[in-house]
């Protein structure tokens, strides 16, 4: 069976999404998953940081940072990092 590109493209999405364990989840949880990933998210920059040879993966992190960011905003719920 052939798979187009946006096909192909769709279908690997969705995997990236239930590897990461991100589309067996109720909606109702996604805030709390997210405040879970940024404070790994946080924890990890924090360590990143004190080397100096890292900087791509600094990048990485804090852009990960945002795009969670984004989707907290757009769930309507406020961070509860504190």
């Amino acid at each position: 069976m052939h798979v187009s590109g946006s096909e192909g493209k769709s279908q690997g999405i969705w995997k990236a999404l239930s590897d990461a364990g991100l589309v067996e989840i109720e909606p109702t949880q996604f805030p709390d998953r997210i405040n879970e990933v940024r404070h790994v998210a946080m924890g990890l920059l924090s360590e990143l940081l004190e080397l100096q040879n890292c900087i791509a993966e600094r990048e990485s992190v804090a852009h990960s940072l945002g795009t969670l960011k984004v989707l907290q905003n757009k769930l309507g719920k406020p961070d509860q990092s504190g």
